[in-house]
């Protein structure tokens, strides 16, 4: 799990861990595989720390890590780690009136929703925090711009979010668009993301007519219909 703390506090936190006695410093290289965030390479954590009583494993990430500041826009959230996969943020629900709660056509779950478990373990008795949906988008597009693709973590996280928000429509993008601050960049992505998904769809409709001149019937239907932008 990634903390962020600031940069200028991130040594003597770091410190302070290691004195506890309830933390211990660990090389990375030591940390189990299923314990570390795929594609995690990249980061440049100020330390690894395990928890003497039990598994957990903590990075901490200065702001330069993440191009985030401790004191941006928050969100309160009950859990480090959740359970199911929900959205704190309603306001950007891709169909937040007709939704049917439950339904899986209706997904994204909200945290509101009844009867779907968020919290994974025992309660904590701590504040946990987690940077708004335009905050965090604006800290991938951040690490993009400065190192390219060959950080893959930002990437995947944005390609997750349009999947999950479905950002390919013009009302979605139009909700972000106008809350972060690099709305030219943004505007780039959802650009080139389109013209990924029409190259995708061309290289099914040509496997699709190739089956269909080898066998004399249609071949399998598309899994999915993309919407013209």
């Amino acid at each position: 799990m990634d903390i962020l703390v600031r940069t200028s506090q991130a040594g003597s936190i770091s410190q302070a861990l290691a004195q506890s006695g309830e933390w211990i410093e660990v090389d990375k290289s030591s940390i189990p595989e299923l314990a570390m965030l795929h594609g995690s390479e990249g980061h440049h954590s100020v330390g690894w720390f395990k928890r003497c009583d039990d598994h957990w494993y903590i990075s901490l990430c200065s702001e330069d890590t993440y191009r985030l500041t401790v004191d941006t826009e928050k969100i309160k959230v009950p859990h480090p780690i959740n359970f199911n996969s929900v959205l704190v943020e309603s306001d950007f629900h891709p169909n937040p009136r007709d939704r049917i709660p439950h339904d899986r056509s209706s997904r994204p779950y909200l945290i509101t929703d009844e009867d779907v478990k968020f919290v994974w373990g025992e309660p904590i008795t701590f504040p946990v925090f987690i940077p708004t949906i335009p905050e965090y988008l604006d800290s991938c597009l951040n690490r993009l711009r400065e190192w390219g693709r060959t950080c893959y973590t930002p990437q995947m996280d944005m390609d997750n979010m349009a999947r999950y928000l479905a950002l390919d429509s013009p009302l979605q993008q139009e909700k972000l668009l106008s809350k972060v601050k690099n709305t030219k960049q943004l505007a780039e992505y959802f650009t080139q993301r389109q013209r990924r998904q029409e190259k995708r769809m061309k290289r099914i409709m040509e496997r699709q007519e190739k089956y269909a001149a080898f066998h004399g019937t249609q071949g399998p239907k598309f899994p999915f219909f993309m919407k013209a932008l």
